[in-house]
């Protein structure tokens, strides 16, 4: 026989997991600050996951997705941008983004949602205009599968990153070919590497192997320039020395 307050607990967690079935992850829900990146143990990061079935492209914060990120990244949703779906199996990781510091990954991830604003609802001619049409005028697309939507975000991605210099930027790529010929792409700023692979029932096990690493990452630039600047401190010393 149960307790009134464990029928109550066992309601809770129903619905707490009813909620992330149909809504999400609840840590990717809303936007997140440094404070609150920090205070979640994220790396600063930016995930972007592929939609199967359309070929649409969702930016994350965080090693998952909500259905607000979804709603937010899809405005003004029309016969060939439908807002997709947030079904699990639709939606794999395209590639991952280490930056060197939190500032950096803010500024990637709202840069690439101010381009999509700008694309979809500001210059929404414009951009259909550079897309490639069949033989309706229309952009092009396999059964529902449209590329250009991939092709745009990775575009959008490296514009960021040249844009705002954003250096010591390492991609994790599920596949390498997507990032297209290396003259796109400021390799001064920019390392490519691949993720390790997987399969889609483990990817949040490969995620959060990421989110490790990314913060791994962050701790070995830090040290890196604490060391490169206490060396700088150190000769300049002896040059005052020597000049003394």
């Amino acid at each position: 026989m149960r307790l009134s307050a464990e029928k109550r607990m066992r309601k809770h967690l129903l619905e707490q997991l009813k909620a992330r079935k149909i809504l999400g992850a609840r840590v990717a829900q809303g936007y997140k600050t440094k404070e609150d990146l920090q205070r979640l143990n994220m790396a600063p990061q930016v995930f972007m996951f592929k939609n199967l079935f359309s070929g649409q492209v969702l930016y994350s914060q965080v090693p998952a997705y909500h259905q607000d990120q979804i709603d937010a990244s899809f405005p003004r949703p029309n016969w060939e941008n439908r807002r997709p779906a947030r079904r699990n199996d639709l939606w794999r990781v395209m590639c991952v983004v280490n930056f060197a510091n939190y500032d950096y990954a803010i500024a990637a991830y709202d840069g690439l949602m101010k381009l999509r604003q700008v694309r979809d609802i500001h210059k929404a001619k414009e951009a259909k205009s550079m897309r490639r049409k069949n033989d309706e005028g229309n952009t092009w697309y396999y059964g529902q599968y449209r590329p250009s939507h991939s092709q745009e975000a990775i575009a959008d991605l490296a514009h960021v990153i040249d844009e705002f210099e954003l250096e010591n930027t390492k991609i994790f790529w599920e596949n390498t070919w997507r990032k297209g010929d290396d003259s796109h792409w400021r390799l001064d700023l920019i390392e490519h590497d691949s993720l390790p692979p997987f399969t889609g029932k483990f990817q949040s096990v490969v995620l959060d192997e990421m989110r490790l690493r990314g913060l791994d990452f962050v701790k070995e630039i830090r040290e890196a320039t604490e060391e490169s600047s206490g060396v700088e401190e150190a000769s300049s010393e002896v040059n005052e020395e020597a000049v003394a």
